[in-house]
């Protein structure tokens, strides 16, 4: 086991690294999480800097009582710090699939047919998300569909209803089953305390990481007929040349919660109070990604 130690104020913090594997860091407390972050350049700060270099982090669980003797402030800082990398990789994700897509419909403007290794990705992809299967000859229309579903969820918005739906990654659900973003599932799942009988018997979803619970959420929104809204101001986005922002998107939530126009207020709210819009430009680090396990915090 390999350590070294960083020195804050009087307190030195300890970080272990095993020395086979540099790809993962143990923290103990949410001093030494925030420590961490500050050792490796990602700073507070970089949530309000525009094209900021974010590291590649994931972190294995959402820890109990991670936020216990913070400031309200430092609270929030730590929650965006530590879900924004995340993000970032869930997004990065889509956009892979999202290139090769646009290249596909640049072949297909040029030469009128592509691989059946590329038609048997295409089917792929259109089950993934929700769409029929391609019939010969339509692939290129299949194309242009996946196009305004497969795109990326801009990180501001997924900070700020992140933070509204898990209190912060303080909620029960957030805890026992890594659920940041209050996703429903029949049948299994963790039971809500005031469950609703007559909507049937509807769980919180619970995932094996919060990447996951990122993944699924996104999927929801580029999905769900409910957000087809969303799906088109994005896409209208990207036919002015703009990259897709987080609280102009909002608009497109209203079905996200019973609250309604209440619900888009409060997200783009929380964008503006914290200052989340300059992470919608915010780049990842070429970088080997950190997964960060947690002590009895």
């Amino acid at each position: 086991m390999v350590c070294f130690t960083i020195v804050v104020g009087i307190a030195a913090v300890m970080f272990t690294r095993t020395a086979m594997d540099s790809s993962r860091v143990r923290v103990d407390s949410p001093q030494e999480l925030s420590s961490y972050f500050n050792e490796i350049g990602y700073s507070a700060r970089l949530l309000r800097t525009g094209n900021a270099s974010i590291p590649k982090l994931t972190m294995a669980s959402v820890p109990r009582n991670w936020a216990e003797g913070l400031t309200v402030d430092r609270k929030k800082t730590l929650f965006f710090r530590a879900l924004l990398p995340m993000v970032m990789i869930a997004n990065s994700e889509i956009s892979m699939d999202r290139t090769r897509l646009l290249d596909l419909r640049n072949t297909l403007a040029e030469t009128g047919k592509i691989s059946s290794r590329d038609t048997i990705w295409i089917q792929k992809k259109s089950d993934q998300y929700g769409l029929q299967l391609i019939a010969q000859g339509s692939e290129a229309k299949t194309v242009n569909q996946l196009l305004q579903r497969v795109d990326i969820i801009p990180p501001s918005l997924a900070l700020a209803q992140g933070a509204v739906e898990s209190a912060y990654a303080s909620s029960r659900f957030a805890v026992e089953g890594n659920a940041l973003f209050g996703q429903w599932k029949f049948g299994d799942g963790l039971v809500p305390g005031e469950q609703r009988t007559a909507l049937g018997d509807y769980r919180i979803a619970v995932f094996d990481s919060p990447l996951d619970s990122i993944r699924s959420y996104m999927r929801n929104l580029n999905t769900n007929r409910a957000y087809s809204s969303f799906r088109e101001l994005r896409a209208d986005a990207r036919k002015r040349g703009e990259i897709p922002r987080g609280s102009p998107l909002a608009a497109g939530l209203l079905a996200y919660s019973e609250k309604g126009q209440a619900y888009v207020s409060l997200i783009r709210s929380m964008i503006a109070r914290n200052g989340l819009s300059a992470t919608d430009g915010a780049k990842l680090r070429n970088m080997q990604t950190v997964r960060i396990t947690t002590g009895p915090l």
